[in-house]
């Protein structure tokens, strides 16, 4: 008898659990991602002056993405997925000057969450037979959103989050 992983029995009735094709994508999308937001942060890392800036960007990197690669790393293999190449441990290099502002990697940051936040979603609406995957995502997507609204809250604290020109209506 089995029940997804848990089996009880002879192990020669032991089934693989089974990913569709465009979940085991997501899967490895996501991974990815992760990975390659990993290896940014930390050029961005090498470029960040503010200490406070610096402290939310290992926070995210280190509590955050690092826990959804061990998750994910772990899906791939309960699926038999190959897992691709992963980003070197750190990214280290001097940088001299203001080259790049904290406002300019501030807004890169911003970005790339917003980017995250659209992929997590179709992600789970293209996940709707796997209900294990959906509910990893859907806990990814609510993170996402949680780091995202403190990202705004800093922005707006430091001023840097750059506000559309006001049109005044017409009478109305």
């Amino acid at each position: 008898m089995q029940r997804k992983d848990f089996h009880i029995g002879w192990s020669q009735s032991v089934k693989p659990p089974e990913v569709f094709g465009n979940e085991a994508y997501f899967l490895w999308e996501a991974l990815m991602s992760r990975y390659d937001t990993i290896q940014l942060s930390q050029i961005y890392l090498n470029a960040v002056h503010d200490a406070d800036f610096k402290l939310i960007m290992k926070k995210g990197l280190m509590n955050i993405l690092e826990k959804q690669v061990n998750i994910l790393e772990q899906e791939m293999d309960r699926y038999h997925l190959p897992l691709p190449n992963r980003p070197p441990k750190s990214v280290r290099f001097n940088l001299t000057g203001n080259v790049i502002t904290d406002e300019f990697l501030f807004r890169r940051l911003s970005l790339g969450i917003q980017i995250s936040i659209d992929k997590q979603t179709n992600a789970i609406a293209s996940t709707f037979y796997n209900d294990d995957l959906r509910r990893i995502f859907v806990g990814f997507l609510k993170k996402e959103l949680e780091v995202y609204d403190d990202v705004c809250k800093y922005g707006k604290l430091k001023g840097w989050l750059k506000n559309p020109p006001l049109t005044l209506s017409s009478g109305g």
